[in-house]
């Protein structure tokens, strides 16, 4: 059973951050609802993390060519 640190922290299990991908860094709202405290996945979205590591380049060499690419800085 999860219990509060000195720092007011708690560990959410790890079945159920796994059936509600919570993935480190997701932002969590903290709702008083009638006497129960609910954690829920916040509207808020971090779209860096979202898309953090999702690239198909590899290596330095290949993001800064698709990077000037998109920049229009050289011919595709």
């Amino acid at each position: 059973m999860p219990k509060i640190t000195s720092k007011g922290q708690i560990t959410i299990p790890l079945d159920i951050r796994k059936s509600f991908s919570m993935l480190p860094g997701t932002y969590v709202d903290i709702i008083n609802e009638n006497s129960k405290v609910v954690i829920v996945k916040s509207r808020f979205e971090n779209k860096f993390m979202k898309w953090l590591g999702k690239g198909k380049h590899k290596n330095k060499k290949n993001i800064d060519l698709s990077v000037n690419q998109f920049r229009g800085r050289i011919d595709e």
